[in-house]
């Protein structure tokens, strides 16, 4: 009885998970239609196509891979080579990607990293996801000029400590226990599957993820 229950939820979750990923898909499937409904009817009466009906297109195209490309970084589990990771590298490579030279954002990044920080036995590309997840939002979050803190140190127990804190508006209360959901967002074209992906990361190897934030400020912080 007890093994049907639990398989009985397992069903309920996947109908859920399901379910959404329908709606994430559905959602640009029917923008894209639209759109191409009034391109077909414009030629059908000779008149020229509006070029704002392909940008939208181009868009949606665009919000469906970025929410398939999400979905199988979430999917993914530990199939790859476990390495040893040198904390403080993998931070470099991350700003590097998340925030590149080229780009000049106008965010300054600071970074404070421990001497003699422990290695972390893991696949890089679940560390670099979670470290370029929380520097993405991080950017995202700050409106024109500011800056982003990167510290890392280790705790009594060996455990490294990673926080991320960014001049961001902040989170609001009610929100905050969502954030780590699966495609809960506060974006326009989010997919809120970023943080999830984080989390799922960060505990697969036995860590925890969590978030402080006061309306005009944010901290993020995860251990690992």
């Amino acid at each position: 009885t007890q093994e049907f229950a639990v398989r009985q939820e397992q069903l309920r979750s996947a109908g859920r998970l399901a379910a959404k990923i329908a709606h994430q898909i559905k959602n640009p499937l029917g923008i894209i239609n639209n759109a191409a409904y009034s391109l077909q009817r414009a030629l059908q009466e000779g008149k020229a196509p509006n070029p704002l009906q392909i940008q939208i297109i181009r868009e949606e195209v665009e919000r469906a891979d970025q929410t398939i490309t999400k979905l199988m970084g979430y999917a993914q589990l530990a199939e790859s080579k476990v390495e040893r990771l040198n904390v403080t590298e993998e931070i470099d490579r991350a700003v590097d990607h998340a925030l590149p030279a080229a780009a000049k954002y106008p965010v300054v990044v600071k970074k404070d990293c421990a001497a003699g920080l422990p290695i972390l036995m893991m696949q890089r590309g679940h560390l670099a996801e979670v470290l370029v997840n929380l520097l993405q939002n991080a950017r995202e979050a700050i409106v024109g000029k500011g800056r982003i803190l990167i510290s890392a140190h280790a705790d009594e127990n060996q455990s490294v400590v990673i926080t991320i804190e960014d001049d961001g508006p902040g989170i609001a209360k009610s929100k905050l226990d969502k954030i780590f959901q699966p495609y809960f967002t506060t974006k326009e074209k989010g997919t809120g599957l970023g943080l999830s992906i984080v989390k799922h990361n960060v505990e697969l190897y036995g860590g925890t993820v969590q978030v402080e934030s006061e309306p005009g400020e944010i901290d993020g912080r995860s251990d690992v």
